[in-house]
């Protein structure tokens, strides 16, 4: 590996790069939480978060955002704290992260018409997409999900399209699948 140096020939010059690249980050994610306050659309995808930062809340803590996409990061966890200060948004895009665990409260987000966790390895459907009644649109393609709760999603009224692309479904659930009232994404196929 080559050892960066600074104009001076000191070996701290990897340090300052590792610094510069942290700096623009962080200037990356002001500038989209300055746009967020005018246009109620927070979009901090592809900003290599592996937090939440609490510049978030401190930023938009008198906007009311409708969509959010942290898309493309490198989250695990959402913090305790998103969902209550995201009560009104209406899409949700959390794909392409490593996302294992959900704050219990993520419910409270009962306005979420559209919700995206496509790409983050998940196993299992997260218990709180049950129960999101305005739910519309779920995407939940390239994950690794066996089993589903097909009558939870039934009872969700409005729900019109579920995407289950590439992920490792049994025969069985597929035939469940295709009596369901919305349209399911399976593979190539549309199941209606």
């Amino acid at each position: 590996m080559p050892i960066l140096v600074n104009k001076r020939g000191s070996q701290k010059g990897h340090f300052y790069v590792g610094r510069c690249r942290m700096a623009s980050g962080t200037a990356l994610v002001a500038r989209r939480l300055r746009d967020a306050q005018e246009t109620q659309c927070l979009d901090l995808s592809e900003c290599d978060l592996t937090k939440v930062p609490d510049a978030v809340y401190m930023m938009l803590k008198s906007v009311t955002v409708h969509k959010c996409t942290m898309a493309n990061n490198l989250l695990r966890k959402i913090p305790p704290k998103f969902p209550s200060n995201f009560k009104q948004l209406k899409e949700l895009d959390l794909s392409g992260n490593k996302l294992n665990q959900f704050p219990a409260d993520m419910h409270v987000m009962q306005g979420i018409q559209v919700l995206n966790l496509s790409g983050n390895g998940l196993e299992s459907v997260p218990p709180f997409v049950y129960s999101l009644p305005n739910l519309q649109e779920l995407h939940l393609q390239n994950n690794c999900l066996m089993g589903i709760e097909v009558s939870r999603l039934e009872d969700i009224d409005g729900l019109g399209h579920v995407n289950l692309q590439n992920n490792p479904i049994s025969d069985d659930l597929k035939s469940q699948l295709q009596s369901c009232k919305f349209t399911v994404l399976l593979g190539n196929d549309a199941v209606s």
